[in-house]
Formats: structure tokens, sequence, C-alpha cells
């Protein structure tokens, strides 16, 4: 199978080619999706470890538009789990309480820091560590999901949230009329 899937598939008589979509970045793989008058195909090319040894699999999938009963596209926002959440308020804090005693001169400022050229470059590391745990607590992971469920299986993609691939799958969406 060719890492192009125009060179893989064969289109009948009657058979156009709506768009094609050869730059979509799943989660962890490379994804292609071709939109044709009569079928969905979905071409997929991944590679992970498993027990120390390096697999490739390259997997094709062709669902008839007609078939197609259910289609639903939809980004799922995931929060860290609240522990890692706490542990980036604590840190926080204690970027805040390092800030505050620099400043009331409880910590003594190391000597490689000159006060003359930068006076707030002893602060530096204490915003650093503030910083690190602000994204601890407010961070969130994004991810798009494409579930297509036609007469005889289940097709789930997850992309990763980018500009072009919201705009692919919402073309894709609006194309095909599930019956």
């Amino acid at each position: 199978m060719k890492n192009n899937i125009m060179k893989n598939i064969q289109l009948d008589n009657r058979e156009k080619i709506y768009k094609d979509f050869r730059k979509l970045n799943a989660k962890g793989y490379r994804c292609q999706i071709v939109l044709t008058t009569k079928r969905l195909i979905i071409y997929s090319k991944s590679s992970w470890k498993l027990s120390g040894r390096r697999l490739k699999r390259k997997h094709m999938n062709e669902i008839d538009l007609n078939s197609i009963h259910r289609l639903e596209y939809y980004t799922d926002y995931i929060k860290n789990n609240i522990w890692i959440r706490l542990i980036g308020f604590l840190v926080f804090l204690a970027g805040l309480a390092a800030g505050y005693f620099l400043f009331m001169g409880r910590i003594p400022v190391p000597s490689f820091v000159p006060a003359y050229t930068l006076p707030y470059a002893k602060y530096a590391f204490a915003g650093l560590i503030a910083l690190i745990g602000l994204t601890m607590l407010f961070k969130t992971s994004k991810t798009l999901h494409l579930k297509i469920e036609d007469r005889q299986s289940t097709t789930h993609e997850r992309f990763d949230v980018s500009k072009y691939n919201e705009l692919a799958i919402r073309y894709i969406a609006s194309k095909i009329r599930p019956n």
C-alpha cells in the first residue's frame, strides 16, 4: 500500500472526487481522507512501540455514503486530574510567597544577580515558578472526534484540534446525508 491515497484507490466511471484532505493530523499518526460521490475513504498510517519493537500500521477504510446512518463530530476538552491541579495551585502559591519574601528581604539575593543592572531580575525565578503552577492548574487538552456508523461497522478517528482539521471535518459532515 502506497503512502499517497490517490494511488491506492480506483474510481468508478461515474464517481468523482469531491475533496481530498491529505494533511490531517490525527492523534499520534497521519491520516488522509478522500470524499467522493459514492464513498468516504479514510487512510491512516501509524507507528508505535510495543514490547521494545517498533510497529507500523497502514489502514484503509472505505465507507459507502448510502450505508452511513449516523455521523457526529465534536471537540472534547479534558482538564488535568484534580491532584495535578491541586499541586499546581500549591506551586503557584509557593511562587507568590517566594516573590513576596524576596520583596521583603527575608530571602537573601544571590550574588550572581547584580542589583544595579536589572532591578527586577531577582523576581524572575519566583515568577517562573508561579507560571508553572498556573499552567498545571489551567491546562486542558483538546481532541476532535469523528464518529461514523454504517451498517457493518463504526469508525472512530481522533484528531488534533487545528483550523485545518476542523474545517475538513465540517466540510465532510456537510456533504454526508445520513439515512
